[in-house]
This record gives structure tokens, sequence and C-alpha cells, in this order.
């Protein structure tokens, strides 16, 4: 049995992303033995998913140098589809044979660098992950199988949870509704509230439709009762899935949420400023809005220096509520 490490630390939608690369592996090796690497936040998504054997979760302020290394011991591949260091330096010490990964600071501890490319901060994220498996096992992967992640889905009582919070806030039980997450884990891409309130209202002025409001961390604002359901702080991870996938649309900033409608199938409209949409947005039934700015996107390998996101700051409601006729039409 072929011991597999692969790391993937980051933010929960990166992680994500990862999850079609792994499930090619296992489909190609039934035998071999994943460890997936990842930080705490992913994983009520992730642990349970059929084609991980293990998730490991590791914090270098948390967990000492001695446990990663411990946990390396006896693999045969480490694939680093992230750009840490220590997990590279600790699959070396540990003696594993095969050590793959974009060289970035830490090629001395690899076996197979693979240098960075600028085509790589604008294709698909899970195809550059892919090519990086891809050189570690030998094996290619087609990019039509990278198309859809992969999230564990909620619980029967979590399912039952969901609807209570959902009935006692308003929701009508059958109803179709709209998803949102207005804020980000990263202020470069934020879109202002007061617009993200606007636009609620007008989707409900049009189609009827409450915007379900979800997220984590502090929110101070005061929402339109009308056209909102807030349930922000709230859910679970699976939760949050579970909203997701009965949504009639997502609408949102690039993060997780688009990566979690990606996995369901939920027709989604993405707001794109800081990040570039050829690398980051669904495939499938999303429609894009991105400011056209010589500056955008700015995110990538070498990072952002951007302080002021004008980006996010110049696009205007009329654009974004224009996506959301041009992806619901008539529906009500």
């Amino acid at each position: 049995m072929q011991k597999i490490f692969v790391a993937k630390q980051g933010g929960i939608g990166d992680v994500l992303l990862a999850t079609p690369v792994l499930a090619e592996i296992k489909k190609r090796l039934p035998d071999c033995h994943i460890t997936l690497m990842i930080f705490d936040n992913a994983r009520d998504l992730v642990e349970g998913l059929p084609f991980i054997d293990e998730v490991f979760c590791y914090n270098k302020k948390r967990d000492g140098f001695l446990k990663l290394w411990r946990k390396l011991w006896g693999t045969d591949t480490a694939i680093f589809l992230d750009l840490t260091y220590r997990p590279a330096m600790a699959a070396a010490l540990a003696g594993v044979k095969k050590r793959v990964g974009i060289t970035h600071k830490r090629g001395f501890w690899l076996t197979k660098k693979i240098p960075w490319q600028e085509r790589m901060d604008h294709i698909y994220e899970p195809y550059v992950l892919a090519e990086i498996a891809e050189k570690a096992l030998g094996f290619s992967i087609p990019k039509e199988n990278l198309e859809k992640p992969f999230i564990v889905a909620a619980t029967q009582q979590e399912k039952r949870d969901l609807q209570a919070k959902l009935e006692e806030n308003g929701y009508q039980k059958g109803a179709n509704y709209v998803a949102s997450s207005p804020v980000t884990a990263f202020f470069l891409k934020n879109w202002p509230l007061d617009r993200w309130n606007e636009l609620y209202r007008q989707i409900y002025a049009r189609y009827g439709l409450k915007t379900v409001i979800f997220g984590g961390g502090e929110l101070d604002f005061t929402w339109d009762n009308e056209a909102v359901i807030n349930l922000w702080g709230r859910l679970t991870l699976r939760q949050v899935g579970e909203l997701i996938k009965g949504a009639q649309l997502l609408v949102n900033s690039c993060s997780m949420p688009a990566h979690i409608a990606a996995a369901t199938a939920t027709p989604c409209v993405i707001l794109y400023g800081y990040g570039d949409p050829e690398r980051w947005a669904p495939r499938q039934n999303c429609r894009r809005v991105v400011t056209p700015l010589t500056c955008s996107p700015c995110d990538g390998y070498r990072g952002s220096r951007c302080t002021d996101p004008q980006c996010m700051k110049q696009m205007r409601v009329a654009e974004m509520f224009a996506a959301v006729q041009a992806m619901l039409g008539d529906a009500s």
C-alpha cells in the first residue's frame, strides 16, 4: 500500500479546490492511503470524504515539529499543494523518498522541484494542483474531472437544526431563497455592506426571494428585515453547505461559498476584483462580475500590495443585479 501525504494548508476554499485532485488519485490508486494535512478550519467539510483516508490538522504554533515528523515517517510520496516550508523540511528529515511541489523557498527539501510559472496565476486552481500531483505520481488527470469540488454533507440533525433556525427567522418552509455571505475573511475581497443590502432589497422587490446571510466573526450592520434572513454566526460549516445546496442562487464575493456552490451545483453570481475569475470561478453555472481595472486582479504567487481595493469600491449594485437577473430570468 502506497502511503501518500498531501499538504494543503490555507483557506477553506483552497482545500475544497484540492478535493477533485485527491478523488482522482484514489480512483487511479485505490489501494493507496491518502493523508491530507490542513488547518483545523476546513476539517468539517472534508473529514469523511471517501477518498481521503486520514485528515491531519496541524498548526505550527500549537503542535511541535516532532508531531509532523512522526506523521510523515513511513510515507512514500509527499505532495505539497501549498507553499508552506515546514512540511517539506519534515518530509525530508523523515526520509520520504519522493517530495514534490512548487519550488518557492523550500527547493532544498524537494526531490522534484516545479518552477512557478506566470500562467499558474491565471488558470483554474485545480488544474495547477493536478499538475503537481501528476508529476509526483506519473499519470495524467483529465481536466473535465477536476471541475467539481467535494464536501461532506450535513447530518440529519444539522439539517433539522438549520430548518428550525430558518423558520425561527421568518422563512416559510418550502419557499425559494437566495444565499449570501457578505463579508469574507480578507478585506481586499469585501464589497461595501450597504451595497449588499441594496442588492438584497432589489432581489426581494423583483423576485420575492429573501436572502439568507451567513458567515462568521463580528458583523455590526442593520439589514433590511423584509428582504434578509440573518443567520450570521449561527451555522456550522456543513449547515452552510446544506443552505447553499438548497438555494436558488448564491450571490457572493470570491471566497469559500463559491466553491461550495460548485460542489453542490448551485447557480451563483460571484464578484471578482482582487481574485482572477479564470483561476477561482466555478466552471459551471457561474456568472462572473468583474471590475475592469488595469491593476485587477492582483492576487497570486507574488501576493498583492494593495491597501485600497478600488476594484471593490467601484463595483455598482446595478452590475450585480443585472447578473442576478441573467441567472434568475423570470423565475420567482
